[in-house]
């Protein structure tokens, strides 16, 4: 096999994740020569600095292949390929539209670009009868949307619940196994490596929320933006409520969810921090991974779970992205399928006050006789019923905290009265809301 002519790549990044994948690509030669009936070869490098990387083997190519020019980069001749793992959407957009339109297959990880300008990108390559490959956008090293497309091409799918972001993973295990507080919690993760110094992106849900508008485009087929996604961080979560919630049996995930209700034409598709009981599996997800529940109509529910980040789990994608354009079959499915969301109507998005859920709520009362027949009959009032109330025992006469639970209610009506709630003179502070996610049963 080694007379076989080698398929070029061309490497836009090499950072954590293109350093990855060129390591893969330089140890794993043999491996992939021997599944795709011949080698893969780095033509060219595009990097900021203009220098070439290494690991501890040494270089990962030779300082020749690596630009800082675009223009030099896209002209590399026999370079059918492009892989974009630099990341952002400007001036990494206008590179990978020009790949496409000189007739370049893309390999990207890039989920920010995706959730804005998908759909675009999608039909410019359709128009170049080329593809987009971006299994590595999402889940890191977990093979979602391999699946998506095609082994659950069979159903319709009716649930997508997913943990998308390790970062916030990791500070809310710190936080409900080991009680630190949501401070010392990113203090640690960015002390590992899991968070940015500037973690916004992570623990404002805007990074999940990304993900969920690529991944519901394609589990629902159809288009969701990525503003579209309704979005509640967990900066805000207090350690009270991670207690009361596990007496309750419920660990608390920052959850992306999408879902179409029986009967419902729009999707549901939210970001935010949820409850959710012990026992289910996602519930038992910990420390810095992703986890996925897709359920569809004919399979009922399905699991993935793995490493949603991290240099090799994410070049594991990107490489396995490579080996399936170089192949041909990817490129046949990307032109003959109705897979991505170019192809899909807009998506009627249903407005986060109408979410149908349980919910936790907590309130400081005072300790008077009087005050629970007060705020239930406001919540009563508006369509609200109890599902359990929690109390520790305390003097009378003091603020105390008040837990309840509540059957199935629109969050909107659940909000105006807990307006109404905070507005008593016996109510002290801010009530606290929480969704708790019951998973359909098979």
């Amino acid at each position: 096999m080694s007379g076989s002519p080698s398929i070029g790549i061309g490497l836009i990044g090499c950072g954590t994740v293109g350093g990855g994948v060129a390591a893969l690509l330089r140890d794993e030669a043999d491996l992939y020569a021997g599944r795709l009936g011949q080698p893969v070869a780095i033509r060219r490098v595009l990097t900021r600095s203009g220098k070439a990387c290494s690991d501890d083997r040494g270089p990962l190519f030779d300082t020749s292949q690596v630009t800082r020019d675009f223009d030099a980069f896209l002209a590399t001749p026999d370079m059918p390929i492009v892989v974009e793992v630099a990341g952002g959407i400007d001036p990494v957009g206008g590179y990978v539209e020009r790949a496409i339109k000189a007739g370049k297959h893309v390999v990207t990880a890039n989920k920010s670009l995706l959730a804005a300008r998908g759909p675009a990108l999608f039909a410019l390559a359709r128009k170049h009868n080329v593809s987009i490959a971006f299994e590595a956008s999402c889940a890191g090293g977990i093979p979602i949307i391999t699946a998506l497309q095609f082994g659950l091409m069979a159903n319709r799918c009716e649930g997508l619940f997913a943990i998308l972001n390790g970062t916030c993973n990791f500070i809310l295990t710190q936080m409900t196994q080991l009680g630190e507080s949501y401070t010392d919690a990113l203090k640690e993760a960015q002390r590992l490596g899991y968070a940015e110094a500037d973690p916004t992106l992570d623990v404002s849900g805007a990074d999940a929320a990304q993900k969920l508008a690529i991944l519901a485009s394609l589990a629902f087929g159809v288009r969701v933006s990525g503003d579209a996604v309704a979005c509640h961080g967990i900066d805000q979560l207090q350690l009270e409520d991670i207690r009361f919630g596990a007496e309750l049996g419920y660990d608390v995930k920052l959850l992306a969810i999408s879902e179409r209700w029986p009967g419902e034409v729009g999707l549901s598709c939210n970001v935010m921090p949820c409850f959710i009981s012990r026992k289910e599996l996602l519930g038992q997800v910990h420390g810095a991974y992703n986890a996925l529940v897709v359920r569809g109509h004919a399979v009922g529910q399905t699991m993935f779970y793995g490493r949603g980040a991290g240099r090799f789990p994410t070049a594991s994608a990107v490489v396995s992205d490579i080996l399936n354009v170089a192949s041909g079959g990817y490129p046949i499915a990307f032109s003959h399928m109705h897979l991505t969301s170019d192809q899909a109507p807009h998506a009627q998005v249903i407005a986060l006050d109408d979410l149908w859920s349980r919910f936790y709520i907590r309130i400081g009362a005072l300790d008077i006789p009087g005050v629970m027949a007060k705020v239930t009959t406001i919540l009563g009032h508006h369509g609200i019923s109890l599902s359990a109330v929690l109390q520790h025992e305390t003097n009378a006469g003091q603020v105390v905290p008040v837990v309840i639970t509540t059957h199935e209610a629109r969050l909107g009506d659940l909000i105006k009265a807990l307006g109404e709630v905070e507005a008593l003179d016996v109510i002290h502070g801010k009530p606290v809301w929480l969704r708790i996610v019951d998973l359909p049963d098979d």
